[in-house]
């Protein structure tokens, strides 16, 4: 039974990109990557799958329709995949990715005369909060200037 179940969202999720008249699929595997035919699509495909219709649901639940449901999880796994793609990476789950997201959230808000303000609606000191900016902000310089010397 729920191998039909599986089949059935595969071709619904097939049926659904047939109908997307914005790209063709040449043109959607070159956002992924060029060297997509390296990787056995057994390996990748359903997991494609899997991360559209999770980000769909989720469009669904904020009140979109299912056409821009769709189009806003495919571009959004479009996106992920141009940056992570051919890469390893570690996505934390639960507790550590709502404090990973509430930190670059923190940092994100972070003004001059808010710290108390954040601390507040997160229920952090404002040491706390400091600690969180002193952090979020090592990360971005290291994305944008890479790392001088090794620890």
């Amino acid at each position: 039974m729920r191998c039909g179940t599986r089949e059935v969202r595969n071709r619904n999720v097939t049926e659904q990109l047939e109908m997307m008249p914005a790209q063709t699929e040449s043109e959607s595997l070159g956002l992924i990557g060029r060297d997509i035919g390296d990787v056995p699509e057994d390996r990748w495909a359903q997991a494609l799958v899997d991360m559209v219709r999770v980000q769909e649901a989720v469009y669904l639940r904020q009140g979109r329709g299912e056409y821009e449901a769709f189009v806003l999880a495919r571009d959004g796994v479009l996106a992920l995949a141009e940056y992570f793609g051919a890469r390893m990476w570690y996505l934390p789950r639960g507790d550590r990715l709502r404090t990973a997201l509430r930190d670059a959230e923190i940092y994100r808000q972070a003004k001059r005369g808010n710290i108390r303000q954040l601390a507040d609606e997160h229920r952090l000191s404002e040491q706390q909060v400091y600690r969180i900016i002193r952090q979020q902000r090592a990360l971005h310089l290291n994305k944008i200037q890479g790392r001088l010397f090794d620890d």
